[in-house]
């Protein structure tokens, strides 16, 4: 029985950037899950998560982009994960949050133009959006994605990881060469310390929007592995 693939996505954005790698995976047979979270808070959208997961009636491989990676290493302890996948995605540890790894990144590098936040949430300048989020996806899709920004709640940027399931479940890593909102040094540093299996591509933070076929076939490797 082939794993059902359950797709989560990062802050400021939602589900519906998976579209092209549900697609892929779709055509190759497998069942697709696209959880859509409200990004609050970590709590909520484990509990979220978590619920797609119940009613799935098989083994599941779990994907996180960016900020859900923090939401899969949590809700990846639920028995019916076998892998985990994490697509330029944050990969914290027990105790620590995506704002305690966003401190760690190299302060000489790219940041990301995260505005001051506005009644609890964060939002992305939108100027900015395209150079650091999605540099390779067409200029109306990039436009689009800063205009349709989803509110990243402080909850979920400090939410901590109680249980981090890459401690005990495989897991593979999409380290992205071009990303300017999660460093190529930063990804380097999380998927070793994870001992994820590592895929590499150029592209930008958007990845699995501009390349949901390299996305997929990383998901494909993890539900074969």
């Amino acid at each position: 029985m082939s794993p059902t693939i359950v797709l989560v996505h990062g802050g400021f954005v939602d589900g519906a950037g998976w579209r092209g790698v549900y697609d892929v995976l779709t055509a190759d047979g497998f069942d697709v899950r696209i959880v859509q979270n409200p990004t609050k808070s970590l709590a909520d959208d484990v509990a979220v998560t978590r619920g797609v997961l119940n009613d799935i009636p098989g083994p599941v491989v779990l994907v996180g982009h960016s900020y859900g990676g923090a939401v899969i290493t949590e809700a990846g302890n639920h028995d019916k994960v076998e892998a985990l996948v994490y697509v330029t995605a944050f990969a914290p540890d027990q105790g620590e949050s995506v704002d305690t790894l966003l401190g760690g990144f190299p302060a000489d590098g790219p940041q990301p133009p995260i505005l001051p936040p506005v009644d609890g949430s964060l939002f992305l300048d939108r100027g900015r959006f395209a150079e650091a989020f999605a540099a390779d996806v067409s200029a109306q899709d990039a436009a689009f994605m800063a205009d349709s920004q989803v509110p990243w709640g402080l909850d979920a940027l400090g939410g901590t990881v109680t249980k981090a399931a890459w401690q005990t479940k495989p897991s593979w890593y999409l380290h992205v060469t071009e990303d300017r909102m999660i460093p190529p040094a930063a990804q380097t540093a999380m998927a070793r310390r994870i001992g994820a299996t590592v895929a590499e591509t150029p592209g930008s933070h958007a990845i699995y929007v501009s390349r949901p076929e390299v996305v997929a076939d990383l998901i494909k490797k993890a539900a074969n592995g």
